[in-house]
């Protein structure tokens, strides 16, 4: 039988941008006085993740410092447990060519240890805000898209448009009674559309 698995919600999850302040501060418990700076991948109001050199970086279920970054210049320092040390692989989409990562880094998930309210609501309010601006960036940019496709394709959905309308005008203009049609006996035969007669009536 297959094993279990069990899923946890977590908090919304914000990846850093290159025009956030990514980098932050670590320190092992029993060092003093002597931090680490770091790049700084994510964050929620329960944990984040960072790079470390493999020979600082801290263990699975290790106790440290860590000081947070947030908007305008603030920041946040509390305890965190390490709760997931693995090979760092970066996405070079989100980083630029001089923030690759060395090869002997490793990637660093913490987990906060009893945040104050006071902490949780700064962390809150910073993603909140870092949110709003992505949506914004985001609308903006498919506004833009559209825009953009629309001036390029120009001409050629104004000829669509005019197709549209010419061909709605010539159906609804062949569905209109001729003027002899009586709607209790309808159209004399054949004078339904008279000018589509290519014989003429011998009779007369």
């Amino acid at each position: 039988m297959g094993s279990a698995r069990y899923f946890t919600n977590r908090a919304p999850r914000y990846t850093l941008r290159p025009s956030d302040n990514r980098y932050l501060r670590f320190a092992h418990e029993n060092e003093h006085g002597h931090t680490h700076t770091t790049l700084f991948l994510d964050i929620s109001e329960t944990g984040l993740a960072f790079v470390a050199d493999r020979p600082v970086a801290p263990h699975v279920s290790e106790k440290i410092k860590i000081e947070v970054p947030l908007d305008d210049g603030q920041s946040v320092a509390w305890w965190g447990r390490v709760v997931r040390v693995e090979e760092y692989a970066p996405h070079r989409w989100h980083m630029k060519g001089h923030e690759l990562a060395a090869p002997d880094q490793v990637l660093v998930a913490v987990t906060f240890d009893g945040l104050p309210e006071g902490h949780t609501a700064a962390i809150r309010t910073s993603l909140q805000k870092r949110f709003e601006f992505l949506y914004r960036h985001k609308t903006l940019e498919r506004w833009q898209s559209i825009s953009t496709l629309f001036i390029e394709q120009f001409w050629r959905l104004f000829l669509y448009g005019v197709c549209i309308f010419g061909a709605a005008w010539f159906l609804y203009s062949i569905s209109q009674p001729s003027k002899n049609y009586d709607a209790k006996r309808g159209a004399p035969w054949g004078q339904r559309f008279p000018e589509l007669n290519i014989f003429e009536d011998e009779s007369k």
